[in-house]
């Protein structure tokens, strides 16, 4: 593909999939979380109200309304902040949040974990090399409820990406559909097509793509920063769900900081088998149970 005709299909995926979207290194860390117990004094008594955060400020231009600041997921903890341990069957995930992206997921989550909601449900859909997803009380993939008793639509940020790793919200094809239902991204190994074209933006860091209707116009870097190629090159993930080549993108809301190997395990077990013919192919024949959570402030190296 040339340059000049992927630089023309990406800005047209960005315009379709975000435009009318927004207006409506090592994936494991050196050195891994442990949780408090749960009569430490490091341990949570409350949840804090971390979704609460203030109004951003709008976007002057197209081009700044898409343009990467930080890459939220990528930079390092910050003392103080909230992380949740997920207890399973098979281990621990601890992970962060990004509430100034998806404060209303982020919300969800949390209530839910905290209320009890999750306990004892068990993943109904692992893929090994895609995902593994929970939070159906059923176990059957059917069922599941916000916190306020109704289904919610996507959030949008340029900030975070489907990388290894990423905890998102589970959604169907239809609008405003998010109830409880969530999965990490556990795939380790790109698509080779994306293999191709994020090796080719490495190389077009400073290539502008066609001016918005606005005048304003971007770069590759300022859609796909260097970094964010790397990651996805070197650990993995699944970036047919982000916004940029989705018309259906799913919300990313956190990220795993310690526990992608209890995460991989859960994606390797055996399923049940049928193909097509069987609605519960991938459920575990053994089940994989979420037993409960624990909270706590990230305290530094």
């Amino acid at each position: 593909m040339s340059r000049k005709l992927f630089s023309t299909l990406l800005i047209s995926a960005l315009l379709i999939g975000l435009l009318s979207m927004v207006a409506c290194s090592d994936d494991e860390p050196a050195a891994i979380i442990q949780p408090p117990g749960a009569d430490s004094p490091e341990a949570l008594t409350a949840l804090p109200r971390i979704w609460e955060v203030p109004p951003q400020p709008e976007p002057a231009t197209m081009a700044e309304e898409i343009t990467v600041t930080t890459l939220l997921q990528l930079t390092p903890l910050i003392p103080g902040e909230l992380l949740a341990t997920m207890h399973t069957s098979l281990g621990d995930i601890t992970m962060r949040f990004f509430p100034t992206e998806a404060p209303q997921a982020v919300e969800n989550f949390l209530t839910h974990a905290w209320d009890g909601y999750y306990d004892n449900i068990s993943f109904h859909r692992v893929m090994p090399n895609f995902m593994i997803q929970g939070g159906c009380p059923e176990g059957t993939g059917m069922t599941g409820e916000s916190i306020w008793g109704y289904t919610f639509g996507q959030e949008l940020s340029t900030e975070l990406r489907h990388f290894r790793g990423a905890l998102a919200m589970a959604q169907t094809a239809m609008p405003n559909s998010i109830g409880s239902q969530f999965y990490f991204v556990q795939n380790s190994n790109l698509d080779p097509g994306f293999v191709s074209d994020f090796t080719s933006m490495l190389e077009m860091q400073d290539e502008e793509m066609p001016a918005f209707p606005d005048g304003s116009s971007v770069t590759v870097s300022d859609i796909y920063p260097y970094d964010s190629l790397r990651y996805f090159l070197d650990n993995g993930g699944t970036p047919h769900l982000d916004w940029h080549f989705s018309e259906n993108p799913h919300t990313v809301f956190g990220h795993v900081v310690s526990g992608m190997d209890v995460v991989d395990t859960i994606a390797n077990v055996q399923t049940e088998g049928g193909g097509n013919t069987n609605p519960f192919q991938h459920r575990p024949v053994e089940p994989v149970f979420i037993l409960g959570f624990t909270f706590f402030f990230y305290g530094g190296e």
